[in-house]
C-alpha cells in the first residue's frame, strides 16, 4: 500500500501517472475549484474525500465531528482503501487531507485526527 506525499499536485501529474490515484480535499456537492480541486476535479484517477459541505467559505460550509460527517468521511476513504487493495499508488498533498480551505484543525479537529492516522497507518 504505497504512498506518495507531494508538496502541491497539478493536473500535469495525474494525466502523466494514469495508474496511481490523487486524493485531494472535497465537499458533498462535489464542485468548485479551490484548493487541490482546482488540479485534481474531473480527472479520472482522482479521489475527493469531502471534508466540507460545499465550496463556501460561510459557517455552515465547514464541517464538524459529527457522526454524520465521519460517516460521509469514511465512504469517501473506502473508496481509496479499494485503491490500495487494488495495489496503486495513492498519492496525497503534503499537508494532507482537510487541512486547507476545510479547516478540519479547527471546525472538526477529532475528525482530522481521524483522517491524518488513517493515512499515517496505510504509510507504515
Amino acid at each position: 500500500m504505497p504512498i506518495k506525499r507531494m508538496n502541491w499536485i497539478t493536473r500535469q501529474d495525474l494525466r502523466g501517472n494514469p495508474e496511481a490515484v490523487f486524493v485531494f480535499g472535497d465537499n458533498v456537492e462535489r464542485r468548485g475549484y479551490g484548493g487541490q480541486a482546482a488540479q485534481m476535479r474531473g480527472e479520472p484517477n482522482a479521489i475527493g474525500v469531502a471534508t466540507k459541505w460545499k465550496p463556501s467559505m460561510a459557517p455552515d460550509a465547514f464541517f464538524d465531528d459529527s457522526i454524520e460527517c465521519q460517516i460521509i468521511v469514511m465512504r469517501d476513504l473506502e473508496k481509496v482503501q479499494k485503491a490500495f487493495s487494488d495495489g496503486k499508488l495513492v498519492v496525497v498533498p503534503q499537508d494532507g487531507i482537510g487541512s486547507g480551505l476545510s479547516r478540519l484543525h479547527t471546525t472538526a479537529p477529532k475528525l482530522h485526527r481521524f483522517i491524518e492516522n488513517w493515512f499515517a497507518t496505510r504509510e507504515r
